[in-house]
């Protein structure tokens, strides 16, 4: 996929300007892709769903259920002849792949119409044709390379585009089948380092880096999937991009061609972490998001999905805690009348020496009633009341 198209191959540019990566002209913060990743291809799908393939639920668990007509495929480029009953299901199963994440980062900031009609093209009955043809023909080569006989000219050119066109059906085929598995890959590296993270004392880039380089050493290994490293193969050039998109001020990027989409991640999460941005869970949602500060923070700042007030985590999180101090069975009277007390001091019905005779026995009834249940349940509500307050504090009322 090239910035607005995807290209030859299955694989996409990304432009990182400073703590930025823009994808399909759309700007985030560094590591915002590897965050949203641990979220955009595990949500639950809806109750009552169906067959429809236009939701966005569960995509990493959907695209894996594609890799049996995949693996047929491959044995059959092993054997040198591709099955074109096995070809027609790869079709369909590229083109179910291609609904599924059509509506998830990055993928939706591309030119998914575009690469549809190619993939289309390119697992399409006549390319499988084309290619059978071509197996057919590197066998005679090979056998004439045996024999030292060399093909003409005209033959060699015919050959050398045969071969461009497989090529190319394989690194697409490869790039969508290892699609699934690189998002578990960064799933099972994300979870590790968020858990991690969470019992770092200090969160600068020495301790973050080398919390990162720790949890790699513990992603599962598994033996039909590349576990999520610390190195990527991206094809990299220096570029100016405007600061900003309407600048004609620029600075120096650098655009990345990524081949394989975990490659892709790899790099966002660690140009990410360069510059102080790391994943964190949500401890309101239970989602991931990007933390990007220094600020010590237990929630996110986006709408808390079963708010029926359409609130943020940090908003709901913050009324949770206010309604549990106002509902307090013993704080809240006590701070009631501490209240009470700055009111007719400010008010002048009673003078300061008189409100702190009165707070210091409003303290000593809070205390007894934190220690003693049966005063807090007989006695406290009585003797924190203003009248008796007022009365012990010699005060008038």
């Amino acid at each position: 996929m090239k910035n607005e198209k995807m290209g030859e191959v299955g694989c996409f540019t990304a432009d990182f300007r400073g703590s930025k990566i823009i994808v399909g002209n759309k700007t985030f913060p560094a590591g915002f892709y590897f965050t949203d990743s641990l979220n955009e291809y595990w949500k639950d799908a809806p109750a009552g769903i169906n067959s429809n393939t236009s939701g966005d639920w569960l995509i990493a668990n959907r695209l894996s259920s594609t890799h049996l007509f995949m693996w047929n495929i491959q044995e059959d480029i092993v054997a040198g002849y591709l099955d074109e009953d096995s070809a027609a299901k790869l079709h369909d199963s590229i083109m179910y792949i291609l609904r599924v994440i059509r509506r998830a980062r990055p993928f939706k900031y591309l030119d998914l119409k575009a690469e549809t009609l190619r993939c289309d093209t390119i697992f399409g009955a006549e390319s499988i044709r084309r290619i059978n043809r071509f197996l057919q023909e590197r066998a005679k080569y090979t056998l004439r390379a045996d024999r030292n006989s060399r093909p003409d000219t005209s033959d060699m050119r015919r050959y050398e585009d045969e071969a461009t066109h497989f090529n190319e059906y394989v690194s697409t085929l490869d790039y969508y089948y290892k699609l699934s598995d690189d998002m578990i890959a960064t799933m099972d590296f994300g979870k590790g380092f968020v858990t991690a993270v969470a019992a770092l004392e200090k969160r600068d880039e020495s301790n973050l880096i080398l919390c990162a380089m720790k949890c790699l050493e513990n992603v599962p290994y598994l033996h039909w999937n590349t576990p999520f490293l610390n190195n990527a193969s991206p094809n990299m050039e220096y570029i100016p991009i405007p600061k900003k998109p309407t600048s004609k001020n620029y600075v120096v990027g650098k655009r990345m061609t990524f081949t394989r989409f975990l490659d892709f991640l790899v790099v966002d999460f660690f140009e990410g972490l360069h510059v102080g941005h790391y994943p964190q869970l949500c401890e309101n949602c239970g989602r991931y998001y990007l933390k990007t500060n220094a600020r010590f923070q237990k929630y996110c700042t986006r709408i808390d999905p079963k708010d029926k007030w359409k609130r943020t985590c940090q908003a709901v999180a913050a009324a949770k805690g206010r309604d549990a101090k106002e509902k307090h069975p013993l704080k809240h009277p006590y701070v009631t009348r501490l209240k009470t007390i700055r009111t007719h001091i400010n008010r002048g019905k009673i003078t300061e020496a008189q409100a702190e005779v009165a707070k210091k026995i409003a303290k000593d009834c809070y205390d007894r009633a934190l220690m003693d249940p049966g005063y807090a349940d007989a006695e406290f509500l009585t003797d924190i009341g203003q009248d008796a307050l007022y009365t012990k504090a010699g005060i008038k009322n």
